[in-house]
Protein backbone atom coordinates (compact mmCIF):
# COMPACT_ATOMS: atom_id res chain seq x y z
CA UNK A 1 0.00 0.00 0.00
CA UNK A 2 1.28 3.59 -0.86
CA UNK A 3 3.03 5.46 2.16
CA UNK A 4 1.21 8.83 1.08
CA UNK A 5 -2.57 6.89 2.11
CA UNK A 6 -3.03 9.24 5.31
CA UNK A 7 -4.06 7.41 8.28
CA UNK A 8 -7.67 9.87 9.14
CA UNK A 9 -9.81 7.12 8.07
CA UNK A 10 -12.32 7.29 10.67
CA UNK A 11 -14.42 4.73 12.30
CA UNK A 12 -17.94 5.24 12.78
CA UNK A 13 -17.59 7.29 16.17
CA UNK A 14 -17.93 11.26 17.10
CA UNK A 15 -15.47 12.18 15.04
CA UNK A 16 -16.95 10.35 11.92
CA UNK A 17 -19.83 12.98 12.75
CA UNK A 18 -17.73 15.75 12.94
CA UNK A 19 -15.95 14.81 9.59
CA UNK A 20 -19.40 14.40 7.54
CA UNK A 21 -21.33 17.86 9.06
CA UNK A 22 -20.25 20.56 6.91
CA UNK A 23 -21.71 23.43 4.53
CA UNK A 24 -25.47 23.87 6.06
CA UNK A 25 -24.78 21.89 9.18
CA UNK A 26 -21.36 23.24 10.55
CA UNK A 27 -22.75 26.71 12.44
CA UNK A 28 -26.13 24.99 13.86
CA UNK A 29 -24.51 22.12 15.80
CA UNK A 30 -22.16 22.19 19.18
CA UNK A 31 -19.13 20.10 18.09
CA UNK A 32 -18.62 18.98 21.61
CA UNK A 33 -22.08 18.50 22.97
CA UNK A 34 -23.99 14.94 22.18
CA UNK A 35 -27.08 13.37 23.26
CA UNK A 36 -30.08 10.75 22.56
CA UNK A 37 -33.58 12.09 21.37
CA UNK A 38 -36.59 9.56 20.69
CA UNK A 39 -40.12 10.50 19.15
CA UNK A 40 -41.80 10.30 16.16
CA UNK A 41 -41.12 10.70 12.65
CA UNK A 42 -44.21 13.09 11.38
CA UNK A 43 -41.74 13.91 8.00
CA UNK A 44 -39.14 13.02 6.18
CA UNK A 45 -37.09 14.94 3.48
CA UNK A 46 -35.19 12.52 1.64
CA UNK A 47 -33.05 15.15 -0.63
CA UNK A 48 -29.53 16.88 -0.82
CA UNK A 49 -27.78 18.59 0.66
CA UNK A 50 -28.63 16.47 3.90
CA UNK A 51 -31.25 13.97 4.59
CA UNK A 52 -34.27 15.64 7.72
CA UNK A 53 -36.43 14.24 9.38
CA UNK A 54 -39.26 16.12 11.73
CA UNK A 55 -39.60 13.94 15.07
CA UNK A 56 -42.50 15.01 17.96
CA UNK A 57 -41.35 13.89 21.61
CA UNK A 58 -42.45 14.95 25.05
CA UNK A 59 -39.64 16.03 26.79
CA UNK A 60 -38.52 16.15 30.33
CA UNK A 61 -41.07 19.13 31.43
CA UNK A 62 -44.28 17.13 29.64
CA UNK A 63 -44.45 19.42 26.97
CA UNK A 64 -44.38 18.21 23.02
CA UNK A 65 -41.86 19.68 21.33
CA UNK A 66 -40.42 19.12 17.26
CA UNK A 67 -37.07 18.48 16.66
CA UNK A 68 -35.55 18.64 13.07
CA UNK A 69 -32.70 15.91 12.69
CA UNK A 70 -30.27 15.84 9.59
CA UNK A 71 -27.60 13.29 8.76
CA UNK A 72 -25.47 12.72 5.79
CA UNK A 73 -26.35 13.39 2.00
CA UNK A 74 -28.29 10.99 -0.13
CA UNK A 75 -25.92 10.20 -1.72
CA UNK A 76 -23.54 9.46 1.63
CA UNK A 77 -26.72 7.36 2.95
CA UNK A 78 -26.79 5.23 -0.02
CA UNK A 79 -23.37 4.27 -0.73
CA UNK A 80 -23.88 2.60 3.13
CA UNK A 81 -26.76 0.98 1.41
CA UNK A 82 -29.26 2.99 3.55
CA UNK A 83 -32.20 3.29 1.76
CA UNK A 84 -35.56 5.57 1.87
CA UNK A 85 -37.76 2.52 2.85
CA UNK A 86 -35.77 2.12 5.99
CA UNK A 87 -38.14 4.39 7.79
CA UNK A 88 -41.83 6.00 7.40
CA UNK A 89 -44.13 8.29 8.51
CA UNK A 90 -45.41 7.73 12.03
CA UNK A 91 -42.20 5.55 13.01
CA UNK A 92 -40.81 5.82 16.37
CA UNK A 93 -37.05 6.08 16.49
CA UNK A 94 -34.26 6.88 18.77
CA UNK A 95 -31.97 9.05 17.33
CA UNK A 96 -27.97 10.05 18.39
CA UNK A 97 -26.39 12.47 17.44
CA UNK A 98 -24.59 16.21 17.88
CA UNK A 99 -26.97 19.11 19.37
CA UNK A 100 -27.95 22.04 18.22
CA UNK A 101 -26.00 24.91 19.35
CA UNK A 102 -27.68 27.58 21.86
CA UNK A 103 -30.87 25.47 22.78
CA UNK A 104 -31.81 24.43 19.01
CA UNK A 105 -34.14 21.33 18.98
CA UNK A 106 -32.04 20.12 16.16
CA UNK A 107 -29.55 17.56 16.03
CA UNK A 108 -26.58 16.32 13.14
CA UNK A 109 -27.24 12.18 13.44
CA UNK A 110 -24.66 9.89 14.08
CA UNK A 111 -26.91 6.49 14.08
CA UNK A 112 -30.99 5.86 14.63
CA UNK A 113 -32.62 2.66 16.38
CA UNK A 114 -35.71 1.56 13.85
CA UNK A 115 -38.64 0.40 15.83
CA UNK A 116 -37.51 -3.08 15.11
CA UNK A 117 -34.44 -2.74 17.26
CA UNK A 118 -31.79 -2.48 14.81
CA UNK A 119 -28.87 0.01 15.03
CA UNK A 120 -28.43 1.81 11.62
CA UNK A 121 -25.03 4.01 11.06
CA UNK A 122 -25.00 7.09 9.26
CA UNK A 123 -21.67 7.95 8.94
CA UNK A 124 -18.95 6.01 7.90
CA UNK A 125 -15.25 5.98 6.84
CA UNK A 126 -13.89 6.68 3.36
CA UNK A 127 -12.92 2.96 3.55
CA UNK A 128 -16.78 1.84 3.48
CA UNK A 129 -18.20 4.38 1.64
CA UNK A 130 -15.46 3.76 -0.89
CA UNK A 131 -14.54 0.17 -1.07
CA UNK A 132 -11.44 1.20 -0.10
CA UNK A 133 -10.03 -2.02 0.42
CA UNK A 134 -6.46 -3.79 0.49
CA UNK A 135 -7.77 -5.98 -2.63
CA UNK A 136 -8.67 -2.34 -4.07
CA UNK A 137 -5.38 -0.62 -3.20
CA UNK A 138 -3.32 -3.86 -4.90
CA UNK A 139 -5.77 -3.35 -7.68
CA UNK A 140 -4.59 0.35 -8.23
CA UNK A 141 -1.32 -0.69 -7.63
CA UNK A 142 -1.06 -3.20 -9.97
CA UNK A 143 -2.97 -1.11 -13.16
CA UNK A 144 -1.55 0.05 -16.23
CA UNK A 145 1.34 2.27 -16.00
CA UNK A 146 0.07 4.76 -18.74
CA UNK A 147 -3.41 4.87 -16.49
CA UNK A 148 -1.64 5.71 -13.16
CA UNK A 149 0.35 8.61 -15.28
CA UNK A 150 -2.28 11.07 -15.50
CA UNK A 151 -4.71 12.51 -13.27
CA UNK A 152 -7.59 12.10 -15.46
CA UNK A 153 -9.61 9.81 -13.53
CA UNK A 154 -12.28 9.78 -10.11
CA UNK A 155 -10.28 10.39 -6.66
CA UNK A 156 -12.07 9.54 -3.75
CA UNK A 157 -11.15 11.84 -0.69
CA UNK A 158 -8.94 10.90 2.01
CA UNK A 159 -7.64 14.15 3.72
CA UNK A 160 -9.69 17.63 3.81
CA UNK A 161 -8.86 20.93 4.47
CA UNK A 162 -10.67 20.61 7.64
CA UNK A 163 -11.97 24.79 7.26
CA UNK A 164 -15.11 24.26 9.18
CA UNK A 165 -15.67 23.60 12.98
CA UNK A 166 -13.60 26.63 14.06
CA UNK A 167 -10.44 24.39 13.38
CA UNK A 168 -8.53 26.53 10.95
CA UNK A 169 -6.72 29.66 12.73
CA UNK A 170 -7.28 32.23 10.24
CA UNK A 171 -4.71 35.06 9.79
CA UNK A 172 -7.63 37.89 9.83
CA UNK A 173 -7.22 41.87 9.56
CA UNK A 174 -9.39 43.79 11.60
CA UNK A 175 -11.59 44.07 8.49
CA UNK A 176 -12.01 40.40 8.15
CA UNK A 177 -12.66 39.92 11.90
CA UNK A 178 -15.93 41.95 11.78
CA UNK A 179 -16.83 40.13 8.69
CA UNK A 180 -16.40 36.91 10.47
CA UNK A 181 -18.04 38.32 13.87
CA UNK A 182 -20.95 39.34 12.00
CA UNK A 183 -21.53 36.18 10.30
CA UNK A 184 -24.73 34.48 11.00
CA UNK A 185 -25.06 30.49 10.15
CA UNK A 186 -28.85 30.45 9.26
CA UNK A 187 -27.86 32.85 6.65
CA UNK A 188 -25.49 30.10 5.09
CA UNK A 189 -26.23 30.03 1.64
CA UNK A 190 -25.95 25.96 1.52
CA UNK A 191 -29.45 26.57 3.55
CA UNK A 192 -30.52 27.99 0.18
CA UNK A 193 -29.26 25.09 -1.87
CA UNK A 194 -26.47 27.87 -2.74
CA UNK A 195 -23.24 25.96 -3.91
CA UNK A 196 -20.08 27.35 -2.77
CA UNK A 197 -17.42 28.28 -4.82
CA UNK A 198 -13.46 28.43 -4.95
CA UNK A 199 -12.07 27.51 -1.58
CA UNK A 200 -14.52 26.12 0.50
CA UNK A 201 -15.97 23.56 -2.39
CA UNK A 202 -12.57 22.20 -2.14
CA UNK A 203 -13.41 20.29 1.16
CA UNK A 204 -16.01 18.16 0.71
CA UNK A 205 -16.35 14.17 1.55
CA UNK A 206 -17.08 13.34 -2.16
CA UNK A 207 -15.82 12.01 -5.41
CA UNK A 208 -13.90 14.20 -7.51
CA UNK A 209 -12.59 13.84 -11.46
CA UNK A 210 -10.78 15.21 -13.91
CA UNK A 211 -11.91 15.35 -17.60
CA UNK A 212 -9.11 16.42 -20.31
CA UNK A 213 -10.97 18.35 -23.13
CA UNK A 214 -8.05 20.07 -25.07
CA UNK A 215 -7.58 23.46 -24.32
CA UNK A 216 -9.07 23.05 -21.18
CA UNK A 217 -9.47 20.42 -17.98
CA UNK A 218 -12.80 20.39 -16.38
CA UNK A 219 -12.75 19.21 -12.77
CA UNK A 220 -16.09 17.67 -11.48
CA UNK A 221 -17.06 17.94 -8.29
CA UNK A 222 -19.87 15.17 -6.99
CA UNK A 223 -21.23 17.95 -3.86
CA UNK A 224 -23.29 20.39 -5.48
CA UNK A 225 -22.97 18.68 -9.18
CA UNK A 226 -19.57 21.96 -9.10
CA UNK A 227 -18.48 22.08 -12.21
CA UNK A 228 -14.42 24.25 -13.06
CA UNK A 229 -13.12 24.85 -15.99
CA UNK A 230 -9.24 25.10 -16.26
CA UNK A 231 -7.60 26.89 -19.35
CA UNK A 232 -4.48 25.67 -20.29
CA UNK A 233 -4.28 28.02 -23.21
CA UNK A 234 -5.00 31.42 -22.11
CA UNK A 235 -7.54 33.21 -20.29
CA UNK A 236 -11.83 32.11 -21.24
CA UNK A 237 -15.15 32.91 -19.38
CA UNK A 238 -15.55 30.45 -16.17
CA UNK A 239 -18.51 28.18 -16.57
CA UNK A 240 -19.64 29.14 -12.88
CA UNK A 241 -18.84 32.20 -11.94
CA UNK A 242 -18.06 31.23 -8.36
CA UNK A 243 -15.70 29.07 -8.79
CA UNK A 244 -13.64 31.67 -10.45
CA UNK A 245 -10.97 31.95 -13.68
CA UNK A 246 -8.64 29.53 -13.66
CA UNK A 247 -5.53 29.23 -15.93
CA UNK A 248 -3.68 26.15 -15.70
CA UNK A 249 0.02 24.61 -17.10
CA UNK A 250 1.71 21.72 -16.41
CA UNK A 251 5.32 21.48 -14.37
CA UNK A 252 7.38 18.19 -14.49
CA UNK A 253 4.07 16.48 -14.08
CA UNK A 254 2.14 18.62 -11.91
CA UNK A 255 -0.69 20.55 -12.33
CA UNK A 256 -0.47 24.73 -11.24
CA UNK A 257 -3.59 26.42 -11.32
CA UNK A 258 -4.21 30.27 -10.68
CA UNK A 259 -7.69 31.07 -10.09
CA UNK A 260 -8.85 34.83 -9.58
CA UNK A 261 -12.48 36.93 -10.64
CA UNK A 262 -13.78 34.45 -7.91
CA UNK A 263 -17.73 35.65 -6.89
CA UNK A 264 -17.94 33.99 -3.87
CA UNK A 265 -17.74 36.16 -0.75
CA UNK A 266 -16.49 33.12 1.70
CA UNK A 267 -13.27 30.82 2.48
CA UNK A 268 -15.07 28.43 4.63
CA UNK A 269 -18.70 27.61 5.59
CA UNK A 270 -18.64 29.60 8.89
CA UNK A 271 -18.83 33.03 7.16
CA UNK A 272 -14.70 33.58 7.18
CA UNK A 273 -14.75 35.84 4.40
CA UNK A 274 -12.64 36.32 0.91
CA UNK A 275 -12.30 39.33 -1.18
CA UNK A 276 -12.93 40.14 -4.74
CA UNK A 277 -9.10 40.51 -4.47
CA UNK A 278 -8.46 37.01 -3.69
CA UNK A 279 -5.59 35.13 -5.72
CA UNK A 280 -5.25 30.78 -5.44
CA UNK A 281 -2.81 29.43 -6.43
CA UNK A 282 -3.07 25.23 -6.42
CA UNK A 283 -0.84 22.80 -7.35
CA UNK A 284 -2.03 19.10 -7.99
CA UNK A 285 0.58 16.50 -8.24
CA UNK A 286 0.61 12.58 -7.95
CA UNK A 287 2.43 10.16 -5.82
CA UNK A 288 5.13 8.06 -7.12
CA UNK A 289 2.92 4.57 -7.98
CA UNK A 290 -0.02 7.34 -9.36
CA UNK A 291 -2.61 6.14 -6.75
CA UNK A 292 -2.72 9.21 -4.64
CA UNK A 293 -3.66 12.82 -5.51
CA UNK A 294 -1.95 15.37 -3.71
CA UNK A 295 -3.64 19.25 -3.51
CA UNK A 296 -1.67 22.41 -1.85
CA UNK A 297 -3.23 25.29 -2.22
CA UNK A 298 -2.13 29.29 -1.52
CA UNK A 299 -4.78 32.01 -0.63
CA UNK A 300 -3.84 35.01 -0.93
CA UNK A 301 -6.02 38.22 0.21
CA UNK A 302 -4.96 41.49 1.60
CA UNK A 303 -8.41 42.56 2.40
CA UNK A 304 -8.94 39.88 4.94
CA UNK A 305 -5.32 38.21 5.69
CA UNK A 306 -2.28 39.50 7.00
CA UNK A 307 -0.47 36.55 5.27
CA UNK A 308 -1.37 34.26 2.51
CA UNK A 309 -3.32 30.90 3.82
CA UNK A 310 -2.27 27.28 3.09
CA UNK A 311 -4.80 24.58 2.66
CA UNK A 312 -4.37 20.96 1.81
CA UNK A 313 -6.05 17.77 0.78
CA UNK A 314 -5.78 14.29 -0.61
CA UNK A 315 -7.62 12.18 -2.82
CA UNK A 316 -6.99 8.40 -3.75
CA UNK A 317 -7.73 6.02 -6.82
CA UNK A 318 -9.96 3.16 -6.19
CA UNK A 319 -11.10 1.79 -9.55
CA UNK A 320 -15.26 1.64 -9.88
CA UNK A 321 -16.07 4.77 -7.92
CA UNK A 322 -17.64 7.18 -9.94
CA UNK A 323 -19.16 10.90 -9.61
CA UNK A 324 -23.09 10.80 -8.74
CA UNK A 325 -25.74 13.41 -9.26
CA UNK A 326 -25.70 15.59 -6.16
CA UNK A 327 -29.50 17.52 -7.27
CA UNK A 328 -29.62 19.55 -4.26
CA UNK A 329 -33.34 20.75 -2.87
CA UNK A 330 -35.08 22.80 -0.28
CA UNK A 331 -37.81 21.40 1.99
CA UNK A 332 -40.67 21.33 0.47
CA UNK A 333 -39.56 20.86 -3.12
CA UNK A 334 -41.17 17.97 -4.86
CA UNK A 335 -39.54 14.68 -3.71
Amino acid sequence: MSSSRVVCFLAVSLLAICASAHHASTGRYDPNTFGTIEGEITDIFWRNPHVRFLISRTNASGQLEEWEVEFGSVNTVERLGVSRDVVAVGDRISVYGRMGRNGLTAMFAASIVLPNGEEVALQADPDRRYGITERALREAENADAALRSDIFRVWVPVTRPRTGFGTFDWPLTDVGRAAQAAWDPENDPALQCIPPGLPTAMDNPYPVQFVDRGDTIVFLLEEWDGERTIYMNGEGEPAQAYMGRSVGRWEDGVLVVETTDIDWRFVDDLGTPQSEDVVINERFSLSEDGTDLFWVARITDPVNFTEPVVMEASWTWVPGNEIKPFNCALPGDAQ
